[in-house]
């Protein structure tokens, strides 16, 4: 079982003011599990989408996100979990005015995001 630092996270990513790195995934160990670290600026997220053949996971490490999972809306805070099963509409969305941070956990090293 290997150790991951967060020095050794794969694949970091920009876009529209969220910044991603893969830290469990194919490329470091994962066989069955992709878990990535999310940081969210003030005003952006995710656009509605789903994961058509697995559950997500979504822990609120940092800040507060506005979650909605099919049509009910909730903010989140630290320690907080969205649950969203296969299929499942679901967006977050940092709506406070400082940066937030996320985990997102996924039971595959191939996540896929449809935006519905």
């Amino acid at each position: 079982m290997p150790f991951v630092m967060k020095g050794d996270a794969q694949g970091g990513s920009s876009t529209s003011g969220t910044q991603t790195n893969t830290l469990v995934g194919k490329d470091t160990g994962g066989e069955h599990l992709t878990v990535v670290s999310a940081g969210i600026d003030p005003g952006a997220g995710l656009a509605l989408h789903i994961h058509p053949g697995y559950e997500e996971a979504t822990l609120v490490v940092e800040g507060n996100i506005e979650a909605k999972l099919e049509g009910e809306t909730r903010i989140l805070g630290p320690g907080d979990v969205l649950l969203a099963p296969a299929g499942a509409k679901h967006t977050i969305t940092n709506q406070s005015d400082k940066p937030a941070k996320v985990l997102a956990i996924y039971p595959t090293t191939y996540p896929e995001r449809v935006f519905v």
